[in-house]
């Protein structure tokens, strides 16, 4: 009995049974084992595009590359004006709060100015000014790009609600041989006329509170990462001036209002050879820096004499006006130039 049941599991004739029997479960192995391949080979080639975008964000330019700031350009990390008549008359306009210690990397890291500490990441400081009051070019520079985060109210810093909420945001890269490589960007503005729809078309005005889609398009700067953005959230009803080049002192916004504290917020960064190990995508090469102890100021007039280096007050000053047209918040530039 043994020996007949060793041979019928030994019989060929049985294991073709089972095979004509069960084949569809080789045929469904097979297909698992193909769909199974195929996902790693998709996860793989995935991983190394993630691999590749992380290492091109990585890259550093070289030296030969990075914009050099002339031994001649007044500042914090070279040296004062030769002549200091005129320069920082103003401090009256500062806030009490610079940016954030933790995020300058070049200069000094204390605003002499700053009698208060400033919120996690707040990239500048601002000058006290009123509501829709004009602004000004620090510099001859170059719109690359805006963002309209303004809402009808929103939380502050502080947490608390304020009624309204300006925060257009400009970001603007230095055409002035003093500054090669600078970066600007102003936010908490009311409006600007290098927006020229912004607050003139329905589409294009204050957006709806915790969007996360908010009007953007072109290159910008936030505290820890710089990026270039197609238009997004419906921007090109903003029609804005992208590559729109301003001479230093001509009209580039209007201060806006966070509640009842109105100002204009201004940040800067400024290209070295040094690494800005704070930055987790984009240039790092460039540094922000404390506006009111980095740079020197003026007030601005046409027939002003500015040291080398040397910025211009972004506000009308010691009795210097724009046109009047220009005055009003509701005036806009109609074309790039």
């Amino acid at each position: 009995m043994e020996l007949e049941n060793n041979q019928e599991k030994n019989d060929p004739s049985l294991n073709k049974s089972f095979l004509r029997k069960y084949w569809w479960l080789g045929l469904i192995l097979i297909v698992v084992v193909i769909v199974i391949v195929l996902a790693w080979l998709a996860i793989a080639k995935k991983t190394g595009e993630n691999r590749s975008l992380r290492q091109k964000d990585n890259v550093v330019d070289s030296p030969a590359s990075i914009p050099t700031i002339p031994a001649t350009s007044a500042s914090a990390i070279t040296s004062p004006p030769s002549n200091m008549e005129g320069i920082n008359t103003h401090t009256e306009r500062y806030s009490n709060t610079g940016a954030d210690q933790n995020l300058i990397t070049l200069g000094p890291k204390v605003d002499n100015y700053s009698t208060s500490t400033p919120y996690s990441g707040k990239r500048g400081f601002e000058f006290e000014l009123d509501s829709k009051t004009p602004l000004l070019a620090p510099m001859d520079m170059t719109l690359t790009g805006f963002q309209n985060n303004s809402t009808a109210y929103g939380i502050g810093a502080d947490g608390q609600k304020h009624t309204p909420m300006n925060d257009l945001m400009l970001s603007f890269e230095s055409n002035s041989p003093d500054w090669p490589g600078v970066v600007i960007v102003l936010y908490h503005l009311y409006t600007s006329p290098l927006v020229p729809r912004h607050y003139q078309n329905s589409n294009c005005g204050d957006v709806e509170v915790g969007t996360k889609n908010p009007q953007a398009e072109g290159h910008l700067y936030f505290p820890y990462n710089d990026n270039v953005t197609d238009a997004m959230g419906n921007a090109e009803a903003c029609q804005a001036l992208i590559g729109y080049k301003v001479k230093r002192g001509e009209l580039i916004g209007y201060a806006g209002n966070v509640g009842e504290h109105s100002f204009a917020s201004f940040c800067f960064k400024v290209p070295d050879k040094s690494i800005n190990p704070t930055v987790k995508k984009g240039n790092r090469n460039l540094h922000w820096v404390q506006p009111a102890s980095f740079f020197y100021w003026k007030s601005y007039s046409p027939d002003a004499n500015f040291p080398s280096g040397v910025l211009a007050y972004p506000f009308e000053a010691d009795g210097y006006q724009l046109p009047a047209e220009q005055r009003d918040a509701n005036f806009k530039y109609t074309s790039e130039k």
